[in-house]
């Protein structure tokens, strides 16, 4: 039975939460309580939201647009004299991004249970972040998609900020300036839509079914692709726009590395595909080499800049840029393989690097939250540092080496499924070269065995000889994550079929 105005309800209910937790959270125990348990309202709807798209789509309002279809539909007039609506509406690209956010919100709250500063802000400020990250994922105007897309940043700048490291507002401010900085050439792209759009509007299915920019000079189009892949290429992040990542992680509290890492790194994919491939077929298939070299430059210097890494945060953090340049490469594959006719080809390009976004998403926040605990209980991340704490550290041992095995692909986990996919997609777009990304395997196992045998296993360190495992919020957090590893590792199709079907559209405009 479809719940009526279930995405507004999914997205604004998070921040009536932050304020709830905020006036009731009179002493942190409260404060916990609270804001854990609302964050569990906006995951029951999007895993409602997520059970009806796959099995019973017939029980979601449609709207139907000249190529694609758009689920949970809301539209309203909201300023008319510019052409401002209020659209809401999921398809096969955003619906599993939205499952994500909720889920990796209430496992960041849970796993954040022993914070003991200013506790009723930490918490409201999380589930703000959930609605302004939901709102990029749900919007289908560019003006409501902008206004979230710009929020968005406060709420982490100050999560950062106040609750970071001993260099927290060096790495908040150089957060906040980047990704700033990014966001003009995002406002830039939209104008550039708007104004050529007859009639104007900010809609954004009408702008993917009429392609509005293709009436400019390819050097025009070209340019506006460069400015919108800086824009959403820092958020990604993309080499060379890659800088304020590993500090952001560094600093931020484990909550935070768990959302940044998790789902806002995929506000930048997602921007890719929705924009950049969606709405410019004809500048995607001009730049798709840029993409093509981007990611694989940010896959190889990622991996290696991880063999070079003593924290194990800041090991974690760039190993997410080498990963995300799966996203790009997939990206670009799909793209040459559907200009030149190889339509199936194409959709594993397309799939692939969707999926990537979804397996980091669950693959990454478990390594921040092992890291985040290690670092809090033994007071240093660092990898010379430790040794032998698997003897006292059992539980957060197996968890990081579950953690481990699916970031560097081992079968039957979701990390393979990923990268394997992409690797279809390269492989069916430029043959051999596909031997250039798969390197990276042998990089990705070369950095986690080293680091997990100098971290976990071999003599102990008598410093640690008091050393505590995981406690219950610590596990259950872990155990969950580690639980959708297995589940999308052996039964991918729940989500590959249906992004495999909406990939063969993504450039249909295009012979």
């Amino acid at each position: 039975m479809p719940v009526p105005y279930l995405l507004t309800i999914l997205l604004f209910f998070p921040a009536v939460a932050a304020l709830v937790t905020y006036a009731g959270g009179r002493n942190a125990r409260t404060a916990r309580w609270l804001g854990t348990g609302l964050s569990l309202l906006p995951l029951v709807l999007s895993t409602y939201l997520v059970y009806i798209f796959l099995f019973a789509r017939g029980d979601l309002a449609v709207s139907q647009g000249l190529q694609r279809t758009y689920y949970g539909w809301e539209q309203y007039e909201w300023i008319p004299q510019i052409g401002v609506q209020y659209i809401l509406g999921v398809d096969e690209l955003s619906i599993f991004l939205v499952f994500l956010t909720t889920l990796l919100t209430t496992l960041a709250l849970a796993f954040s249970w022993d914070e003991k500063h200013r506790v009723r802000e930490f918490y409201a400020m999380f589930l703000f972040m959930e609605t302004t990250i939901l709102g990029v994922f749900l919007s289908l105007d560019f003006f409501l998609f902008f206004i979230f897309w710009e929020v968005g940043l406060v709420p982490m700048y100050f999560i950062i900020a106040v609750w970071g490291g001993p260099r927290k507002r060096y790495a908040a401010i150089k957060f906040f300036l980047y990704t700033q900085a990014a966001s003009l050439l995002v406002l830039l792209g939209i104008f550039a839509f708007y104004f050529n759009t007859t009639p104007r509007t900010f809609d954004m299915t009408y702008m993917i079914d009429t392609n509005p920019l293709a009436s400019l000079a390819p050097a025009i189009q070209g340019l506006l692709f460069v400015a919108l892949l800086i824009g959403f290429g820092t958020k990604l992040p993309t080499w060379p726009f890659h800088t304020w990542l590993p500090d952001a992680h560094v600093e931020a509290p484990t909550g935070g590395s768990v959302l940044l890492a998790g789902i806002l790194l995929k506000l930048g994919g997602y921007g890719l595909v929705r924009v950049n491939v969606q709405m410019m077929e004809e500048a995607a298939m001009q730049w798709w080499w840029l993409l093509a070299l981007l990611g694989i430059i940010s896959i190889i210097y990622g991996a290696l800049v991880c063999l070079a890494q003593d924290d194990l945060k800041r090991l974690v953090a760039f190993s997410s840029i080498s990963h995300m340049g799966f996203v790009t490469l997939g990206l670009a594959a799909g793209i040459y393989a559907i200009g030149a006719g190889q339509i199936s080809g194409g959709q594993l390009g397309f799939a692939g690097a969707v999926f990537q976004m979804f397996a980091h998403g669950l693959i990454s926040p478990a390594l921040f939250m092992v890291a985040g605990a290690i670092g809090h209980k033994l007071g240093t991340r660092n990898i010379s540092e430790l040794g032998g704490i698997a003897k006292k550290m059992p539980t957060l041992t197996t968890f990081v080496m579950i953690s481990f095995l699916a970031s560097l692909g081992l079968p039957g986990l979701v990390g393979f499924v990923a990268e394997f996919v992409v690797f279809l997609g390269v492989y069916s777009a430029f043959g051999l070269a596909v031997a250039i990304p798969m390197l990276t395997v042998v990089f990705t196992a070369a950095y986690y065995i080293w680091a997990a045998q100098r971290s976990f296993f071999g003599p102990l360190n008598p410093r640690w000889a008091d050393a505590e495992d995981a406690h219950g919020y610590e596990t259950v957090p872990l155990a969950v994550l580690s639980a959708l590893f297995v589940i999308f590792g052996i039964l991918p199709l729940l989500f590959l079929q249906s992004i495999i079907e909406w990939s063969g559209g993504v450039l249909a405009g295009v012979p």
